[in-house]
């Protein structure tokens, strides 16, 4: 109990606003530990692919919000999964040149293409009345923006949704 308490203390406190270099594993941990319950409860497999050879990975970033903007892609994930035959969320990380890639993908439904470009717009959300204020993607797509990176859906159909987030490596 002590150990959650002080991650939403710390999770829930005003974030620096300035970039630095930030490990990337750590804040996966961070943001998949507030998930372990729900993770257990509702039987989703979860798979995190971290390079773990070599140096480790950073990004330019700032801590707080990168873990909170990862915390909303994995919410997000979860809630696409609830009730699905298959549970799987997989969060991936790997660096490409001058920049990390990080792709976190659900076995989901998908996103109806119909309304798939409009998922980073404020208040618009797919989930069901009351369930979601559709704010979460608009601030994680406006927090990696300045971070100078970019956050987009990298593919979605029948099978789930996978977003991909692009962060400078630092």
């Amino acid at each position: 109990m002590a150990n959650i308490t002080n991650h939403l203390k710390r999770f829930a406190r005003r974030p620096d606003t300035r970039l630095g270099a930030v490990e990337l594993a750590p804040v996966v941990q961070g943001a998949l530990s507030l998930f372990g319950d729900r993770l257990r409860e509702e039987a989703v497999e979860l798979v995190v692919e971290l390079p773990e050879d070599g140096e480790p990975l950073r990004v330019r970033a700032e801590e707080v919000r990168l873990e909170q903007v990862l915390v909303n892609l994995l919410s997000n994930a979860l809630d696409a999964v609830a009730g699905a035959p298959q549970r799987r969320v997989a969060i991936a990380a790997e660096a490409a040149d001058d920049t990390v890639r990080i792709m976190v993908r659900d076995s989901g439904p998908g996103i109806p293409d119909a309304v798939a470009g409009q998922v980073f717009d404020p208040f618009f959300t797919t989930k069901p009345v009351g369930a979601g204020l559709g704010l979460g993607l608009s601030i994680s797509y406006n927090i990696v923006r300045d971070f100078g990176g970019a956050l987009s859906v990298a593919e979605s159909g029948p099978g789930g949704t996978a977003f991909l987030l692009t962060l400078t490596r630092a």
